[in-house]
């Protein structure tokens, strides 16, 4: 479980670092920095100013920490979730396999001349019912 945790946590971790040098390098080009930063000393900061190199390794930094924390937490939680499976017995699924059979479907009663069927408007005739031998 630890290589699993270790590579989920490290390819998000990844992810999001890409993901924010992208928009990080997005907003940069087109100004958005730059703008923000001149509305800060405007509001009365005086010689406000983002350093992306240096917000970059500190966010780095807590991502890979982040990651190795993420990483031991969920070992220890399997850790802890096959304690208390051993200590109750954990939950067992069973699968039982059975014929599935159609329904039969019940036989309309017969009337007398079995076995014998009259066109539509015309008098059944007066056969002798047979017995089946």
């Amino acid at each position: 479980m630890l290589k699993l945790a270790l590579v989920f946590y490290a390819c998000l971790y990844l992810v999001t670092m890409a993901s924010a040098a992208l928009l990080w390098g997005f907003a940069n080009s087109a100004g958005l920095v730059d703008n923000f930063e001149g509305f800060m000393n405007d509001v009365g900061f005086e010689n406000w100013q983002f350093y992306g190199e240096d917000m970059f390794r500190k966010v780095a930094t807590i991502g890979a920490i982040l990651v190795l924390t993420a990483t031991i937490l969920t070992v220890l939680a399997m850790a802890l979730i096959n304690v208390i499976s051993e200590l109750t017995g954990g939950i067992r699924v069973v699968v039982i396999e059975e014929d599935v059979r159609e329904p039969v479907a019940a036989e309309a009663p017969r009337a007398a001349g079995d076995g014998v069927v009259a066109a539509p408007g015309a008098e059944p005739s007066a056969a002798p019912a047979t017995t089946p031998g």
